[in-house]
């Protein structure tokens, strides 16, 4: 029998992956042809806020630091947030945690 705690944990990491696995290949920059391959590099034609002028020929960086420090920063801090939440609403005896 699997264990609540392993459970709980281990889903927002399955759906985490999931679904970043998805939009990335939905926006082309996770390629499977022969084999996996990251294309860092994407042209966004249908933005209107990107300029016409002086936009690199073969696109702009879909990751960077900037979204790397976003994500470290920004997904531990919602589950946090959440974690503090959630404490409110455990009574002693109820759930034993």
């Amino acid at each position: 029998m699997i264990n609540l705690k392993l459970l709980l944990v281990l889903t927002p990491v399955i759906f985490s992956v999931a679904f970043t696995d998805y939009w990335l290949r939905r926006w082309g920059v996770f390629v499977w042809d022969n084999g996996p391959t990251i294309q860092n590099q994407q042209v966004w034609e249908d933005t209107a806020i990107v300029a016409d002028k002086g936009r690199p020929g073969d696109g702009y960086p879909v990751f960077t630091v900037r979204t790397l420090a976003v994500n470290a920063l920004g997904i531990p801090s919602v589950f946090f947030l959440g974690a503090i939440f959630a404490m409110q609403f455990i009574r002693r005896g109820v759930i034993n945690a």
